[in-house]
């Protein structure tokens, strides 16, 4: 079949969350740093619950790392992994991948002696040397409860670090449950202009606020630039952010309203349409064939049921045969995710 148009329906198919706004093909994901380190809290404090939720603070850090590492994008990044309070070095900063960062992260204990074990966090800043080996942009993420209790002023040692290492930016997860505590964190993270920050209990339980951090600190979205022979404007429409259950084919809210308007444009030109479902490489092909057929269906009944004509709707699942991005990371399989509605010549 010949497409002289093409309206591509950036359906987020999701089994679990939503997909960047952006549509498939026409942005591309760039990363703002070049290399980063997550510098840990490894003092008896950590080691111990959490006032507010009474879980093990080491123990949520732990998972936090293992969820950053899962979302942060294949982009060429340089990656490490120290402690403070002692001052370790659990990977050294280098050519990053999520297996071997994995990896380092389960090198951490949960359970280490409480007992006299103090927090001199300003001198693991004065430490943290390596920070000048780093590739710039570089990030530097704290993960810390703030309860610094030894040693010179943590704040004092942190505006030292950046004002020695340009291009460094030093973020700030926090695991505190005290008000000294935070406050200390706080102070660091106003230290530069370019720092997020974030509450550790929170991120662990929202994966929408987890994304956001994830892309705050590693990458940013960009409009890829047009082809010389790009179609004009007027035959490109692009809709975003439909969404479908877990493991389902049942529209959401969001998806009805944009498709409300998609079956204006549809209503308002002539000629037979092809909906067509695709998937991102997770499952086997024969269950993402079936759901990519399922999910188009979806999108056909609505479309039907908005006053198109039925027999001018063509379904068809492409499975996860024709991926416009590769399947390496959760972020480009999100985007795999997708319904493609193209008009037939």
């Amino acid at each position: 079949m010949k497409f002289s148009k093409i309206l591509t329906l950036v359906a987020a198919l999701m089994l679990v969350c939503a997909a960047p706004a952006f549509a498939a093909g026409q942005s591309t994901l760039v990363p703002k740093i070049s290399s980063f380190d997550f510098f840990v809290d490894y003092s008896g404090s950590m080691m111990m619950s959490h006032e507010k939720t009474g879980k093990n603070k080491m123990e949520m850090t732990k998972k936090l790392l293992s969820a950053i590492n899962a979302k942060v994008p294949a982009l060429g990044y340089e990656g490490g992994l120290h402690t403070f309070a002692p001052s370790t070095e659990i990977q050294p900063v280098a050519a990053w991948d999520k297996a071997s960062y994995e990896k380092a992260i389960k090198k951490l204990n949960e359970n280490e002696d409480t007992f006299a074990r103090m927090t001199p966090m300003g001198t693991g800043l004065q430490k943290a040397t390596y920070a000048k080996a780093m590739k710039r942009k570089a990030a530097m993420i704290m993960i810390s409860d703030g309860e610094s209790n030894l040693g010179s002023d943590p704040v004092g040692e942190a505006k030292l670090l950046l004002s020695t290492n340009p291009g460094l930016c030093l973020h700030v997860i926090s695991m505190a449950d005290k008000p000294a505590g935070q406050a200390t964190l706080d102070a660091i993270a106003k230290l530069n202009g370019c720092a997020v920050t974030a509450n550790g209990p929170e991120l662990l339980a929202n994966e929408a606020a987890l994304d956001k951090f994830v892309r705050d600190v590693f990458y940013e979205e960009k409009a890829a630039p047009a082809a010389a022979a790009a179609a004009p404007m007027d035959e490109v429409i692009v809709l975003r952010s439909i969404q479908f259950a877990l493991n389902s084919a049942k529209l959401d809210a969001t998806a009805t309203s944009i498709l409300v308007e998609t079956a204006a444009i549809l209503k308002s030109k002539k000629g037979s349409v092809e909906v067509a479902g695709h998937t991102c490489s997770l499952g086997t092909d024969e269950y993402n064939q079936k759901l990519s057929e399922a999910r188009a269906k979806s999108v056909k009944d609505f479309l039907v049921k908005q006053g198109v004509e039925s027999s001018r709707l063509i379904t068809k699942g492409y499975g996860e045969s024709k991926p416009k991005y590769d399947n390496s990371t959760e972020d480009t399989r999100k985007l795999n995710r997708r319904v493609e509605l193209s008009f037939i010549k």
